[in-house]
């Protein structure tokens, strides 16, 4: 094929028409400063929505843009119309959408992930290769979820880097391996006895008559 083709229709949709999906980037934070660059020069790049019944539409990629168009006062937004799809499906889009570009909020990130890896049946390699990333990322990350609430919390705002958090996670993980397969000692009270140690036996010296042949030695 050498010529260009539609594969998707960009409208302009009225902003009340159009609702948040799910969101595996959570929050989306501070708008102000992308509220002004929509006043200022308009939008750059279309949202991706899908379409519901009675003619509204859900987001499943640009968040962002549209809280910062409902704070500057946009009425209208330019959005990609794709087919509905499934949770499985919205999830790995917006990962593999986000995921290089602007960071996610790596609890939201994890719990994504944990969905698709034990809700949606998923493998870790198939995580992987449809996000563009190793396994061994996609491991480390699902393994966030089970940091403490409070280190859930400094993850979320900076306080405690990811990597320190997986850090934290794999000593963890290695001191309860080496206690859990480190073989229970014997309480003291089930050692055995072992009796009273056996009387030392006299040394026998042959006298130089004696048929038993020592021969005297």
């Amino acid at each position: 094929m050498n010529s260009a083709t539609a594969v998707s229709t960009v409208l302009r949709i009225p902003l009340d028409l159009i609702e948040p999906g799910p969101n595996a980037r959570g929050p989306v934070g501070d708008v102000d400063e992308l509220a002004a660059s929509l006043r200022a020069v308009g939008q750059e790049l279309p949202v991706i929505v899908e379409q519901l019944p009675e003619g509204r539409f859900r987001l499943i990629d640009g968040h962002r843009r549209h809280a910062a168009a409902n704070q500057a006062g946009v009425r209208h937004l330019d959005a990609v119309v794709r087919r509905p799809p499934g949770d499985a499906e919205r999830i790995l889009r917006q990962l593999a959408i986000s995921t290089h570009t602007k960071a996610f909020d790596p609890m939201a990130e994890a719990a994504a992930l944990h969905r698709l890896m034990f809700h949606e049946r998923m493998t870790r390699e198939e995580i992987a290769r449809l996000v563009g990333r190793s396994p061994g990322w996609v491991r480390d990350r699902i393994a966030l979820v089970h940091l403490t609430p409070t280190e859930q919390s400094e993850v979320r705002t900076g306080r405690l880097s990811v990597a320190e958090a997986t850090l934290r996670l794999k000593g963890r993980r290695e001191a309860r391996d080496g206690v859990e397969g480190r073989p229970a000692a014997a309480p003291a009270s089930a050692k055995r006895d072992p009796g009273p140690a056996p009387a030392a036996q006299p040394s026998v010296r042959h006298c130089a008559t004696c048929t038993c042949g020592g021969g005297g030695r």
